[in-house]
């Protein structure tokens, strides 16, 4: 199918884009377009006006400082995955673009677009919870920070105002006793997740004394795992998984049925990506190698 007809603007500064924003209730961002291009192709999507971020000054940076590495509106997954200096700041990046679609799309598609886009089942928010990553907003009010925490309320819905549009993403470093890894299930490399799991694990001697789990592709959108992260405290490699993968399991309880799979798998896969994933990194001595 072909979208229908719409205005394409390509601004030179946020100001001018959140003006164009302004003059259309229907005007989307454009920035890769792997999500919104092919929603409009099917016509889910009908905006009368594209603004172009492209060539916006200033979005396309990608820093790396002591702090951590800031990632612009425009960058692609591509480059932050190529990036070393990125690696070795935020390891748990690099891990998690492995999983995102294929080449071709990474080319295109940029992280904050996935983050804009919320969808239930992408890899990049529940990794931007998991690591505690904070997103630059900016509207015709203002600038403001959000915690990716707080920004995704549900499928295909974030906190963004409207007239709003993310400029940038700050992922924070990662500690030294601290490693980050993204899991899942899908039916097909490259597809989106039936299941999928980003953990930020501390190991202190051996065990587990630190963890944000964040589930994915289970409910609406990407949500700590309470449960898990209690039952996953003083875990060493040796124990018994059997309460990390109940708690994990309860923790599942949002799980919606599809064409895809049952709730219950979904459950069920969750605990095991949890016991999985805890295994992992614990077996490479707290350190990431080979995760």
């Amino acid at each position: 199918m072909k979208p229908a007809a719409f205005d394409y603007y390509r601004p030179g500064t946020v100001e001018d884009a959140l003006a164009a924003l302004g003059t259309s209730e229907t005007a989307k961002v454009l920035a890769g377009g792997q999500s919104l291009i092919p929603a409009m192709n099917f016509r889910l999507s009908q905006p009368d006006l594209l603004v172009d971020i492209g060539g916006v000054g200033g979005l396309d940076r990608l820093e790396v400082g002591p702090s951590g590495v800031t990632i612009g509106a425009s960058v692609t997954q591509s480059r932050v995955m190529a990036s070393d200096e990125v690696a070795i700041a935020v390891p748990g990046l690099r891990r998690a673009l492995r999983h995102v679609a294929h080449l071709q799309i990474r080319n295109r598609g940029t992280v904050c677009g996935s983050l804009a886009h919320a969808d239930p089942a992408a890899e990049l928010p529940a990794l931007a919870v998991a690591c505690g990553a904070t997103l630059f907003l900016q509207g015709t009010a203002g600038r403001r920070t959000v915690d990716a925490g707080d920004f995704f309320l549900g499928p295909f819905w974030t906190d963004l105002a409207e007239g709003e549009i993310i400029t940038g993403v700050h992922f924070p470093s990662e500690a030294a006793d601290t490693v980050t890894v993204l899991d899942e299930l899908a039916w097909r490399s490259g597809d989106f997740a039936i299941t999928g799991l980003a953990a930020a694990l501390t190991t202190r001697d051996g065990t587990v004394s630190g963890a944000r789990l964040v589930s994915f592709g289970v409910g609406g959108a990407p949500r700590r795992m309470a449960g898990a992260e209690q039952a996953v405290l003083g875990f060493a490699l040796g124990d018994d998984s059997s309460a990390l993968y109940g708690a994990a399991y309860e923790d599942g309880f949002d799980a919606v049925d599809d064409i895809h799979a049952s709730a219950e798998y979904r459950r069920e896969a969750l605990g095991a990506l949890a016991v999985r994933s805890v295994r992992a990194v614990l077996a490479s001595n707290g350190n990431g190698t080979g995760v």
